[in-house]
């Protein structure tokens, strides 16, 4: 007894759940009145830009926020390293927020 084996387990993969996919992205803090075409010329100069979907009126501050989606992650991530909280689609409005999506389980947000 108490033989030990050369062989150590490999390390777990990271722990990405299947099907989130870190290629949508949250936009907010963007003017109400802003058009799709607006967002995805700043957000296809960092990739290529699949899905620009705007969700208008629905959060408290009165912003309209947005979801973004890119054919590959790395593009994602260097849109998020890139513009958030640098990058004013409107001077004078602020800087837009950019993070991850939440994965769209069925637990939805309050408002």
């Amino acid at each position: 007894a108490g033989h030990v084996q050369g062989s150590v387990n490999p390390p777990p993969p990271p722990a990405v759940p299947q099907g989130m996919q870190r290629t949508k992205l949250f936009v907010g803090n963007l003017p109400t009145d802003i058009q799709q075409e607006a967002i995805q010329m700043v957000f296809s100069h960092y990739g290529s830009v699949t899905n620009v979907h705007i969700m208008q009126g629905k959060s408290k501050s009165g912003q309209a926020c947005a979801f973004v989606e890119y054919s590959t992650p790395v593009e994602a991530e260097t849109a998020i390293l890139t513009l958030h909280e640098k990058y004013e689609i409107r001077p004078g409005e602020g800087a837009i927020m950019v993070k991850y999506a939440s994965s769209g389980g069925p637990r939805a947000s309050p408002y």
